[in-house]
């Protein structure tokens, strides 16, 4: 089996074969491409290569505030300097630069990303990377270019909390910085890293760009100071990054960073960083110890990327034992060896699947053109009247299919979401026979609260993927009308005779609906849905099943998970009458709380049927995009033959079919390349090992 590497180069040949084949394209004349088209394409499969030669894996980083999620970052792309400023008394002080700004106080003022990229005349290589920003005024608009190697007074202007606003460009002093992205050349890893904000400020403006984040994340690194142990202030943000992982099943990183600063000895003679490595891991085990290995794996792995920035200077001025001393102790090459197996070990397949699917797709839809206008110049003149009149009688055919193809698979779909609703009539049942007695057991205070979310979230995912759980049973249902639909295109597009069509009906795609999400945006629930399909790699609603479901429900609870309003209204309901009669106020809100699981049923119950009926809409939507791609097709060709029939020209089109039967080949060669380099991929990681 072919290695990530090796996959990724065979992937760079197929880009620049695909790249050359567009460009053959504007210098065949029979074949109507617009040339501003076929640069559109070209710059996307050149996007395409940049992602295939820098990126193999998305990485989310969570914490508390100033955890030393933006240090880390700096630290894990070899982006940290560190620099000793001389004083007058002789000494000197201390400095590390980040390619991110960061402070010992609370830094991070919006979501941030590392993007590595292709050094190229706009970020060259041996540069810092080009600071992007994308303000809430004219997010419209898009990013704007900040500059490159820009100094760190800059880089806090537009990404701290603390920053001096005057160090912007005079133009964006009023400008609220919604987004910041970073675009890295020559990175250690090809791995694209969100810097999320800290678990102590939430802020309501960053709620879509967080949930975006979340879904594009392949794993999460969990960040903790060395200085610091883990607090209930945390739990909640902890409790919802369980929730997700156990609803879509993506690997968590735990971190404790900075142990340069607590690496003093205490009492037992022991840096203080192995105490709090203790505590936390310690405070993991205790609260969800039933996930161990699965959530908390290893639990959290001490580092330094201070001291391997010393280590570079070390190495710099010859005191090679210290910079191998730094550098060892550092232990930064353990934590990039473990992301590096994320990739190896499945991540990085699924980047470059997905990248040849887009590439596969792409190539196919010019392709198509091609084909289609050498078939139509291979009817001989004799045959011309009668392909026209065949053509016309299939334009007219799939206009009439269109409508009862579309309007018997929404019948179909309504009938089948009706049906799988029904089975979430015991799901109150089952949430208060598992959890009364817990609520009854606790102060509902902040450890409580959270293992009832642990624990009712748990319930839920176990009673959804169940053996007669509305996630399994949907997925059956899913594909079954997976296999109806294709079943219909085929009848309504020709049958078995569709082989022999001058205009032969290819295979639905529903892939071709799946956004990428390079450029985040605001998500409705449908973009939800199509996010969570395309980052679990579906080809078809049949693929996706119960991860797909799940993931979609995770993505749409983010931010504001089941339960959140209830902590809040008890919060404010112990606060007003705690002092004159706390055992009465807890009694009240226990029942409240255990109230509340039906309410949560009956939320759940409803998630489901908007979620099911968005995986339904995508399904439709693919239907009728797969018919309007045929009949535009249909028309092309008969547009064509109406040509060739007013003049027809022989030699003409037998210089055209000479022309076009090396293009089509080689395209059609492209197709198949990138296709089994697709399976070969799919193959290789977990998932598409298990039929996902």
């Amino acid at each position: 089996m072919a290695t990530v590497e090796e996959m990724r180069e065979e992937l760079q040949v197929l880009l620049n074969r695909s790249e050359e084949w567009l460009h053959t394209l504007t210098g065949v004349a029979g074949v109507a491409v617009d040339p501003a088209g076929i640069d559109r394409d070209v710059r996307d499969l050149a996007g395409k290569r940049s992602r295939a030669l820098s990126t193999l894996l998305n990485v989310g980083l969570l914490g508390r505030q100033s955890s030393g999620k933006s240090f880390l970052i700096s630290g894990l792309q070899k982006g940290l300097r560190y620099v000793r400023l001389p004083q007058d008394d002789g000494g000197y002080t201390e400095k590390y630069l980040g390619i991110l700004p960061s402070s010992p106080l609370p830094t991070t003022a919006c979501p941030s990303t590392v993007t590595p990229v292709e050094a190229d005349s706009s970020v060259p290589s041996g540069s810092r990377g080009l600071l992007r920003v994308r303000f809430a005024e004219t997010s419209r608009d898009g990013w704007v270019d900040i500059g490159t190697d820009l100094r760190p007074g800059v880089l806090a202007a537009y990404g701290a909390a603390d920053g001096d606003v005057t160090n912007r460009d005079p133009a964006h002093y009023q400008l609220t910085v919604e987004e910041l992205e970073l675009l890295l050349p020559d990175a250690a890893l090809p791995a694209k890293f969100f810097d999320l904000p800290g678990a102590e400020s939430p802020n309501p403006a960053y709620e879509s760009i967080m949930r975006n984040a979340w879904a594009e994340a392949d794993c999460f690194v969990y960040v903790s100071q060395g200085t610091a142990t883990l607090t209930a202030h945390e739990l909640g943000l902890i409790t919802d990054l369980y929730n997700h992982h156990l609803q879509t099943g993506k690997p968590v990183l735990w971190v404790l960073t900075g142990i340069d600063r607590a690496n003093q000895l205490g009492n037992d003679n022991r840096p203080a960083w192995q105490s709090a490595l203790e505590t936390n891991n310690t405070y993991l085990r205790e609260r969800f110890g039933d996930a161990e290995a699965a959530f908390i794996g290893e639990g959290f792995v001490p580092v330094s990327p201070a001291w391997e920035a010393q280590a570079a200077l070390d190495e710099s001025e010859g005191s090679r034992e210290a910079a191998h001393r730094n550098r060892a102790n550092s232990r930064m090459d353990a934590l990039r060896e473990r992301l590096t197996r994320l990739i190896e070990n499945g991540a990085g397949q699924v980047h470059l699947e997905r990248i040849a699917e887009e590439t596969r797709r792409l190539v196919r839809r010019r392709h198509r053109l091609v084909a289609d206008t050498l078939a139509t110049h291979r009817v001989s003149v004799e045959e011309l009247t009668t392909q026209r009149s065949a053509l016309r009688r299939q334009r007219d055919q799939v206009d009439e299919a269109a409508a009862r193809i579309e309007r018997e698979l929404r019948e179909d779909i309504s009938r089948r979401i009706r049906t799988t609703e029904q089975l979430f009539g015991g799901l109150a049942h089952v949430f208060h026979q598992e959890l009364d007695t817990v609520i009854d057991n606790g102060d509902l205070g902040l450890e409580h609260t959270s293992d009832i979310r642990r624990r009712q979230t748990r319930l839920f995912t176990e009673w959804m993927n169940a053996a007669q759980g509305p996630a399994t049973v949907w997925q059956g249902h899913l594909r079954e009308l997976d296999s109806r639909a294709r079943a219909a295109l085929h009848l309504e597009l020709g049958g078995q005779d569709a082989a022999a069509q001058l205009v032969a009906p290819e295979p639905m795609d529903p892939g071709d609906l799946l956004n990428p999400l390079d450029e985040r945006r605001p998500l409705g629930l449908y973009g939800m849905v199509q996010a969570a399909a395309a980052t679990i790699g579906v080809v078809g609603p049949m693929a996706g099943g119960a991860t797909w479901l799940m993931s979609s429900l995770s993505l749409a609870s983010l931010v504001f998970p089941v339960g959140a309003a209830v902590a809040v209204g008890l919060a404010g309901s112990l606060g007003a009458k705690a002092l004159k009669d706390r055992k009465s106020v807890i009694e009240r809100a226990r029942d409240e709380r255990k109230g509340q699981l039906d309410q949560q049923a009956q939320d759940a119950r409803a998630d489901f049927v908007e979620v099911a009926g968005k995986q339904g809409q995508l399904l439709c939507d693919a239907v009728a995009t797969h018919l309007a791609e045929h009949r535009a097709r249909l028309r092309s060709s008969l547009h064509q033959l109406e040509e060739r029939i007013q003049a027809p020209d022989v030699a003409s089109s037998r210089a055209l079919v000479a022309q076009l039967e090396p293009v089509e080949r080689a395209g059609q060669e492209l197709i198949d390349a990138l296709d089994s380099l697709s399976h070969q991929a799919r193959s290789a990681h977990p998932a598409g090992r298990a039929g996902r």
